[in-house]
């Protein structure tokens, strides 16, 4: 059998006296795309942080490659190889995707004094080479979309060799096109034996993409099972801790109910522009949209965070 790259046994973890691991175990072999599932506050970022070093775990063991490790920062998480890429960007927009990669440790010309720009974009550009990425490397980041500002972030995670790329939630800003970029991109790391940890909560994406699933609930290890021979009510009860009943597929006609709330025209900032709607009693309205579309903004609006610039409630 393939020696797994990555092993943690028995991983615990408290914040302010809440234990948000317990004894949590993972095994990741090269190569692989692995699925990371749970509900919220499963302790699925949390075993993930660990692993990248932006947390220090209380007890237990972490294995790279077969060898007890101690990963004290994210600096030496990149140093064995280890990259995670947050749901939330950390880029800097108004950097080029060059220098957003190389930040902290950008090749010098002679001397040492100064920063070689050619050097850093030809290095950048053979990354995104290999990423079979077309993007030039001096284009400020501000400039890109999300999914363009994402493949930066993975760029940059390749700059370290990383062997293991922790991927949180990544396609939560992203559209369908995006989305399948992203996933051809995934395919070529895994042909280059780059092992993978994805967490979603997109259980039609994991079904594509991920080999096997593990799955944690209340911060303790579940179960690993492989991915394309378990059915979805299956994982979902592992996640909950119990068989959910099956849910009709007839929704309530609502049409006639009376409206509980209306919202009319309303306006905030430049994020919020003439947005309506109506809620009905006994409905369930549903906002969706991309990252920055104005989903929260209209919603803190109504709720009164926020005072609207026009509109009414």
């Amino acid at each position: 059998m393939t020696q797994p790259i990555v092993t943690i046994r028995d991983l615990s973890k408290s914040f302010a006296g809440v234990r948000a691991l317990d004894r949590a175990q993972f095994e990741l072999l090269p190569g692989e795309v692995h699925a990371l599932m749970g509900e919220n506050g499963a302790g699925k970022s949390t075993l993930m942080k660990v692993l990248a070093g932006v947390y220090r775990k209380d007890s237990g063991e972490v294995l790279l490659d077969g060898r007890p490790v101690d990963i004290e920062s994210p600096r030496a998480a990149q140093a064995l190889g280890i990259g995670i890429i947050h749901q939330e960007l950390n880029l800097m927009n108004h950097l080029s995707a060059a220098q957003n990669i190389f930040i902290g440790r950008e090749p010098r010309g002679r001397f040492g004094l100064f920063i070689d720009e050619e050097a850093m974009c030809g290095e950048a550009q053979r990354i995104f080479e290999r990423m079979n990425l077309k993007l030039d490397p001096r284009t400020p980041v501000g400039e890109l979309t999300v999914a363009r500002q994402q493949m930066v972030e993975i760029a940059k995670a390749l700059s370290f060799d990383s062997r293991v790329l922790i991927m949180d939630e990544p396609t939560a800003a992203l559209n369908n096109e995006e989305v399948a970029d992203l996933f051809r991109i995934i395919g070529r790391l895994r042909s280059r034996g780059v092992a993978i940890v994805y967490i979603s909560h997109k259980m039609d994406e994991l079904k594509r993409i991920a080999d096997r699933v593990t799955v944690m609930r209340d911060g303790q290890y579940i179960a690993t099972v492989p991915m394309a021979t378990t059915p979805m009510d299956t994982l979902i009860a592992m996640m909950v801790g119990r068989q959910l009943a099956e849910a009709g597929h007839e929704m309530p006609d609502t049409s006639g109910n009376e409206v509980v709330l209306e919202a009319r025209g309303i306006c905030r900032g430049t994020m919020v522009r003439d947005a309506s709607f109506v809620l009905r009693r006994g409905e369930i309205l549903g906002f969706a949209g991309l990252m920055g579309a104005g989903r929260t903004e209209l919603a803190r609006a109504v709720f009164g965070a926020d005072r609207i610039d026009a509109g009414e409630v």
